[in-house]
């Protein structure tokens, strides 16, 4: 590895191209201790992508939840430890959280995820986080970002890039901002500027 040929970065290199410390842990903590490790920007990007997903799941389930306390979800926290009790295999682990994550989403969006079972979920995280030590956001909700007439109707991963969007036009960064409309409307959903401030629609 050389950094004159551009295949070497130090951290400050990457915070200093916008990069989070949590972005970086994610993606050193993607792969198996024993494989070869290939770290690129492309990975970072995608580590972003993931964080956002679990930060989406994370707001929406803590709103669920609210002030409820329940004993952490016992089967996800079997399946977990058993995948990290198999040599450190963090991989799969990730694979199980993901594909955990992808049935709650499901439940929530179906309104089939009980309070109860939101605050079981959360508890089960707080659990298995405590091997993985990453901190975890709240968005805002979609309702205070946009004017949009239902909420529930939105993907996603549309309000992951909606509060993002809000976020770069707060901070100037238009550049930001008109690349996110730009993958909105790639998604089938238009977003217009009007004086009582940003309106979604789906095309």
């Amino acid at each position: 590895m050389s950094k004159s040929l551009g295949n070497f970065f130090t951290l400050r290199d990457l915070v200093a191209k916008g990069f989070s410390g949590r972005e970086i842990r994610y993606l050193l903590l993607s792969s198996h201790y024993r494989e070869t490790f290939n770290f690129t920007l492309e990975g970072l990007a995608g580590a972003r992508v993931a964080l956002q997903r679990l930060d989406n799941w994370f707001t929406q389930t803590s709103e669920l939840a609210a002030d409820t306390v329940c004993e952490a979800n016992q089967g996800i926290l079997t399946e977990f430890a058993g995948a990290m009790d198999s040599d450190l295999n963090v991989s799969a682990a990730w694979g199980i959280v993901f594909g955990w994550i992808r049935e709650s989403n499901r439940r929530f969006h179906q309104k089939q995820f009980s309070q109860e079972e939101a605050a079981s979920d959360l508890a089960a995280w707080r659990s298995m986080n405590t091997a993985l030590g990453l901190p975890l956001q709240r968005f805002k909700t979609v309702r205070d970002t946009v004017d949009v007439e239902s909420v529930d109707q939105i993907p996603a991963d549309v309000a992951v890039l909606l509060v993002a969007r809000n976020d770069a036009r707060k901070a100037k960064d238009f550049k930001r901002s008109d690349a996110i409309r730009d993958e909105l409307k790639a998604k089938g959903w238009v977003i217009e500027d009007t004086p009582k401030g940003p309106r979604l629609k789906k095309l």
